[in-house]
């Protein structure tokens, strides 16, 4: 787990002397230099929406009673046919699985996502999740919906592999980063769904990975 430093606080806008007036924005000055924290990307994504969290947990995070850690929420199922559901309410938490207990977040877990990633497994839930997704499974579609309502719709797989194909050969296998991060507040009901053209045999899993807060 990780603390806030006193420099993210004040430019995360948690601190007064970070504050312009009573309006709760952030001096001319903060926000010139908060890019250049050396925070990592996914950090920089929690700092930006940090003032979007409950006031309690704002608090908390001040007084160093909540803290900040890593992700990744990870989720695997079976494809069915031409569909897989990965995140279900109907599925437990389990070691290897899924560590999302039926569907939801934690209580008291928010969670800033920056990035999803995709991997597949032709022969077993519980393998390696290194092989080359099939041609059908390249060419589908996957969603993403938060509580009921869709964030992400008819989006192409084959965007989680830019640097599989050449196009971004620094970032890791199967990773999609979000050029909109996404807040998702605890108790969030969350829905991931692949469509593909046709059947294909095989098992994806997914992880949700940004920064997480715990609890105050």
């Amino acid at each position: 787990m990780e603390e806030l430093t006193n420099e993210e606080i004040i430019l995360a806008g948690l601190h007064d002397d970070g504050l312009d007036g009573k309006r709760g924005r952030l001096s001319s000055r903060g926000k010139g230099i908060r890019l250049d924290i050396g925070a990592s990307n996914f950090r920089k994504h929690f700092l930006e929406r940090v003032h979007q969290l409950p006031k309690p947990v704002q608090k908390a995070l001040i007084q160093h009673r909540a803290q900040i850690s890593d992700a990744p929420f990870y989720s695997t199922a079976d494809i069915k046919g031409s569909r897989a559901e990965l995140v279900k309410t109907s599925v437990s938490e389990k070691i290897g699985i899924t560590n999302i207990d039926n569907g939801k977040m934690g209580k008291d877990r928010h969670l800033t996502l920056s990035a999803i990633r995709l991997i597949y497994d032709a022969t077993a839930i519980n393998g390696k999740f290194i092989d080359v997704f099939p041609a059908d499974l390249l060419n589908a579609e996957w969603e993403l919906e938060l509580n009921g309502k869709k964030v992400f719709e008819k989006m192409p797989i084959r965007k989680f592999f830019d640097g599989f194909f050449g196009y971004n050969t620094n970032k890791p296998f199967g990773l999609y980063l979000l050029n909109n991060p996404k807040n998702v507040e605890p108790q969030t009901p969350i829905e991931f769904n692949v469509d593909l053209p046709d059947a294909v045999p095989g098992f994806l899993k997914v992880f949700f990975e940004g920064t997480t807060v715990y609890g105050n």
